[in-house]
């Protein structure tokens, strides 16, 4: 079992967990309009820190984002006895952007500078943690990715204490990005409702302390049950059915747990198509009759913090007997047929389910108790390797045998795309980062995948850089404001998670896609993740490795296909 030992929020209206508690049952939000917000034109309603909290917050030698992370994860240790310098004990962030806030203060040379990876280890050594960190970049499923992830290294029995932070800042690289997507409300959110016109950007950190534990201690909460997958089905657009969450919900939910159920915490970020896709599968998964609720109008929309806040908000409450109810909601604008609550309830049960949803097409569904049932641990499985892939700028290895080609560097990716691929994609519209994971993925999944059902394969990525050539391009398009046009099509691909979404759609896999980011390339590490993986989720196929691309000269892509032994 995964007992929670502590948590912290780190927050515009608290910096402890208990401060931003009070804060909201006071009715406090942190949302505030702002005119000419970090010199993005127009006015937006925003959750952010103020001057003299953000001087306090501050650190000296790291960024902003790093010193979030580094005062949420202090705080909550402080609550424990658990030793980072521990070999036993491991730090895991979950960040949608990380440090990219900081992208047009570093020189172009010291671009790693910004590799989420890079700021996962000053983390972890500013905090004296012995082991390296690792980092899930899973867009705004981030911190779920996280702790899902820790919770099977513990129960692999790698390691005793998970330090998970869940942790994003606001910026102009983001206000930005959504912008251009016509996403972001003018006041205050509103999610459900009839009158929502889109989420508000917040900023912040929070963290859980998990240990692994044989037996349930008395009032104690544990992050009992968990799920993720793909829908499949676009990179920016929930499908509206609300499948892929929808299935989250059905694995995790037994007849059992539907009994002891409080509430939902919804991701509920107040956009037109999120909202309406979550209601149908709040509905489908069978919880349409259970209290929904949702804290976006409180926090605003803290990705890869929200997985983790929004939980901590949920459990504060329930140690009270309430289900806070949905602030700004009036009137139902969604058509799946689900209970919001309006009001506030008072109860005596004692566990939720947190669902969320993200660019790249993932979901997730966590499950929170204070009385966790045993969930039956998969039989075990052999897997082997099926397919090998190397790519490099003047090299293409598949299963060891070279690929024939004339072009090398980027031009290389579009030549084997257009003579081995040429599926009809969004390949011309992609950053070199999604072009090469993307090719790779194309030529080890192509003919080996139709025995294998949608929702039994799996994408693991792992990198360093990551997105950051299409961070710089987005960057360009908006640094001077007489000329502010950021563009969709390049801030999607600043999320480097969204590559695996465009396999998930070209190769129909609606499994869990995850992607980790290093300080350095462990293949060992990565061998560790996979088999824990492999033994938690028990797919059918994995594909799964290596890609990295600092240039269009400096790239690579290591890649294997595992698929179950008969």
């Amino acid at each position: 079992m995964i007992r929670i030992l502590a948590g912290n929020i780190t927050s515009p209206i608290g910096l402890t967990t208990a401060e931003a508690y009070a804060a909201v049952r006071r009715g406090e939000s942190a949302l505030k309009i702002v005119d000419g917000c970090l010199g993005v034109p127009g006015k937006a309603c925003v959750g952010m820190f103020g001057d003299s909290l953000r001087k306090e917050l501050r650190l000296a030698g790291v960024s902003w984002f790093e010193s979030l992370v580094i005062h949420s994860v202090r705080e909550a240790l402080s609550r424990t006895e658990v030793d980072p310098v521990s070999p036993r004990s491991i730090l895991i962030l979950g960040s949608a952007t990380a440090a990219m806030a900081e992208l047009s203060e570093v020189p172009e040379k010291d671009g790693c500078y910004l590799a989420p990876g890079l700021a996962a280890q000053r983390v972890a050594d500013y905090l004296g943690f012995s082991r390296e960190p690792l980092l899930v970049s899973n867009a705004c499923i981030s911190g779920a990715t996280a702790q899902m992830l820790a919770a099977r290294l513990l129960s692999a029995g790698l390691y005793d204490h998970a330090v998970v932070c869940g942790a994003d800042v606001l910026s102009a690289f983001v206000l930005a990005g959504f912008g251009s997507f016509k996403a972001l409300s003018p006041q205050e959110c509103r999610p459900f409702d009839i009158d929502r016109l889109g989420l508000n950007i917040g900023e912040g950190a929070a963290t859980l302390v998990l240990s692994r534990e044989e037996e349930a201690a008395a009032d104690a909460w544990y992050l009992a049950d968990g799920c993720l997958d793909n829908d499949a089905y676009h990179v920016s657009a929930p499908i509206p059915s609300g499948d892929g969450l929808c299935r989250c919900i059905r694995k995790v939910l037994s007849p059992a747990l539907k009994d002891s159920l409080a509430c939902v915490t919804a991701h509920g970020t107040a956009t037109m198509f999120n909202d309406q896709m979550e209601s149908k599968a709040i509905e489908q998964g069978g919880l349409g009759d259970i209290p929904t609720t949702a804290y976006k109008a409180y926090f605003g929309h803290t990705f890869g913090a929200s997985s983790i806040l929004e939980p901590l908000i949920t459990m504060c409450s329930l140690d009270e007997g309430k289900v806070l109810p949905l602030r700004g909601f009036e009137e139902i604008g969604v058509s799946g047929k689900i209970t919001v609550c309006t009001r506030g309830e008072s109860t005596g049960r004692r566990a939720f389910i947190k669902t969320q949803s993200a660019f790249g097409g993932c979901n997730g569904a966590l499950v929170y108790s204070k009385h966790p049932a045993a969930v039956p641990a998969p039989a075990p499985a052999q897997y082997a390797v099926v397919k090998s892939l190397r790519i490099t700028p003047d090299s293409v290895l598949l299963d060891g045998a070279p690929v024939p080609h004339e072009s090398t560097g980027a031009a290389l990716l579009t030549e084997i795309f257009k003579t081995c691929l040429a599926d009809g994609s969004r390949f011309f519209k992609m950053d070199l980062f999604s072009r090469l994971a993307y090719v790779g993925a194309g030529l080890l999944a192509k003919d080996t995948l139709s025995d294998c059902e949608p929702d039994d394969i799996a994408l693991y990525f792992f990198t360093l850089n990551g997105s950051v050539l299409a961070d710089r391009k987005h960057l360009s398009t908006f640094s001077d404001p007489g000329a502010f046009y950021p563009s969709p099509a390049v801030f999607i691909n600043t999320l480097p998670n969204v590559v695996l979404g465009e396999i998930a759609v070209r190769h129909t896999v609606k499994g869990e896609t995850t992607l980790v980011m290093l300080p350095r390339r462990d293949d060992g590490r990565m061998e560790e993740i996979v088999r824990v993986t492999l033994a938690a989720a028990r797919p059918a196929a994995l594909l799964y490795g290596w890609v990295d691309c600092e240039g269009e000269d400096a790239f690579i892509a290591d890649l294997k296909l595992l698929k179950i032994k008969a």
